[in-house]
């Protein structure tokens, strides 16, 4: 009869294990990148979807997107409700609670005017607005100027063509997708380069290593393709 118990125990654990299921990686993409990346069935789409899609196919997880706000989606990683958020630049106010990834591409942060703008950029007057959550904001630090959040870039172009803000930061990826804009009255200026990549929370310190390992390996493969 204790033969049968242990028989039976381990069966039922052997089952169990083998019916296991690992859990989903919770993956945050940024709404108001949309031009540039988001989730399409299960997979990433757009102009700069291809070197994420290879890095986190080859960590070995499985994923869930889902699609929020910039600034819903930092929150939701501070909370430890997403596990992963893309894509993102490196935002010091986010080390408490999230790891920020190698790089994924490069691109640079440009600040946008209308022709007729005569207001100097580093000037305690002008008005800067920008997507809310963007990291960008910190290059406004010790102006004295007014600066304004807005929830899609569509709203920061029409603040400028309406000359309620003199200036927009955003990033050139993100400002080159636009294409539903008529850029003929706009000047873009570029400010700095920037890393994007992605941030892990805290809590996964493997996964993280493992998406860095993986986007290693894609952006060697992908030099070696180039300069082959």
């Amino acid at each position: 009869m204790h033969r049968y118990l242990v028989s039976v125990i381990l069966l039922v654990a052997m089952s169990a294990e083998a019916g296991a299921v690992t859990p989903e990686i919770r993956v945050g993409v940024g709404a108001e990148f949309e031009s540039v990346v988001s989730d399409e069935n299960g997979r990433l789409k757009g102009v700069i979807a291809e070197p994420y899609n290879c890095l986190l196919e080859g960590a070995g997880y499985s994923y869930e997107f889902v699609t929020l706000p910039l600034a819903r989606l930092v929150h939701e990683l501070r909370a430890g409700n997403i596990d992963v958020g893309l894509p993102l630049v490196h935002d010091s106010s986010r080390e408490d609670y999230a790891t920020f990834g190698n790089t994924v591409i490069k691109s640079s942060y440009l600040r946008i005017s209308v022709r007729s703008n005569q207001q100097k950029p580093d000037e305690p007057e002008a008005r800067y607005v920008y997507v809310r959550g963007f990291a960008g904001r910190a290059l406004l630090r010790g102006l004295d100027g007014r600066s304004f959040e807005v929830s899609e870039w569509s709203q920061a172009i029409a603040m400028l063509r309406r000359q309620r803000a003199d200036y927009v930061l955003i990033t050139e990826k993100t400002y080159g997708a636009l294409t539903e804009f008529r850029k003929t009255d706009l000047i873009a200026e570029k400010v700095s380069d920037l890393n994007v990549a992605f941030y892990v929370r805290k809590a996964l310190p493997k996964l993280a290593e493992a998406l860095n390992q993986s986007n290693n390996q894609c952006q060697t493969a992908k030099l070696a393709e180039t300069s082959g």
